[in-house]
């Protein structure tokens, strides 16, 4: 089988390898499509932490290929995959925090993931989902972290929401808001065309992130999707006194922004931060296999595993929101 290894920070080669084995209690996945993600670039940097040599790619779904006797899985069944494996009996496990767990571990992150042919993968990590295409499987974990974000900032309806980011997160993002009742849903980003497709979506309007300084103070919820500090720093301004700002996109790690106490205490400013896709995974899978949300337009590549390192290596172009592999096809 094929796969893509990282050996080394900046270090990625496309190796042939033997088919993994699965022990009791694990089933081997055909990977049918695994997304890229900024967390991916992060770790090829060097500024994510992560274990290495390394098979990348932690979004990725597929058809179970084989199961011991006695599974709950059978060979064929299409499944998306929790890629965060926390041990289950520590504190913040018991109390459902599983995100926090200290001995988590990722699929892509820790270890193997889905840029390679098949992968071994813990049952507990498995999701059923309907027959959908199977591209669609690579949004399966980022709307499972943007879910998270939706839990934590507990939309009732009616808010004014602004999304600051027009990636996969802050698209997914906007469609979410859209359902939970969201009275304005305002899209800050730079491109021209993630904000013409966020108001196709559900966006009520959209704005570049100068025209959004104008809006600081106005809104009740903020969603930060971009992972940069400029865009955390516009995040915290954009919320209004009494208002949330959810972080939902993960800057390099090591990097800083100026906070004011004074301002977080008398503004009553919630900054949260939500990590991952605790406890979401499921929700995830059902909303996708239903085909509600609309995924066709934020796919904006498909690639092969030998395409990866070049999109890993350089910036998306402008427009571009989710590049989506396609770990087993034939070039």
């Amino acid at each position: 089988m094929r796969a893509l290894q990282l050996t080394d920070v900046g270090h990625l080669e496309l190796v042939e390898r033997p088919l993994p084995e699965a022990a009791s209690g694990e089933v081997l996945v055909d990977v049918l499509a695994c997304g890229l993600c900024g967390t991916d670039r992060h770790i090829v940097r060097g500024e994510y932490p992560s274990r290495m040599p390394l098979v990348l790619g932690h979004e990725f779904g597929g058809r179970v290929r084989w199961s011991a006797p006695g599974s709950s899985w059978a060979p064929g069944d299409l499944v998306s995959v929790d890629p965060n494996i926390s041990c289950g009996g520590c504190a913040d496990c018991r109390a459902g925090r599983v995100a926090l767990c200290p001995d988590r571990h990722a699929l892509g992150v820790d270890i193997d993931g889905g840029l390679g042919e098949v992968v071994v993968v813990p049952e507990t990590q498995l999701y059923a989902i309907a027959d959908v295409d199977p591209l669609h499987l690579a949004f399966v974990e980022p709307l499972a972290c943007c879910l998270r974000g939706l839990d934590l900032a507990e939309l009732s309806g009616g808010e004014s929401v602004a999304v600051v980011g027009g990636g996969v997160m802050g698209q997914l993002t906007v469609q979410l808001a859209t359902r939970a009742g969201a009275s304005r849903i305002t899209l800050v980003t730079r491109q021209a065309a993630k904000r013409e497709l966020a108001e196709r979506l559900g966006a009520t309007d959209s704005c570049t992130p100068g025209e959004a300084d104008g809006l600081s103070r106005t809104f009740d919820v903020v969603f930060e999707c971009a992972g940069a500090t400029e865009t955390v720093t516009q995040s915290m301004s954009l919320a209004r006194r009494g208002g949330s700002v959810i972080l939902l996109g993960i800057p390099p790690e090591g990097q800083t922004i100026p906070v004011s106490p004074f301002t977080l205490v008398v503004d009553e400013l919630r900054v949260q931060g939500s990590f991952l896709n605790p406890v979401t995974q499921a929700r995830a899978a059902d909303l996708v296999g239903s085909g509600v949300l609309d995924l066709d337009p934020l796919i904006s590549r498909v690639l092969t595993l030998s395409d990866v390192e070049q999109a890993l290596s350089t910036a998306p172009s402008g427009g571009d929101i989710k590049y989506v592999v396609r770990p087993a096809e034939m070039e």
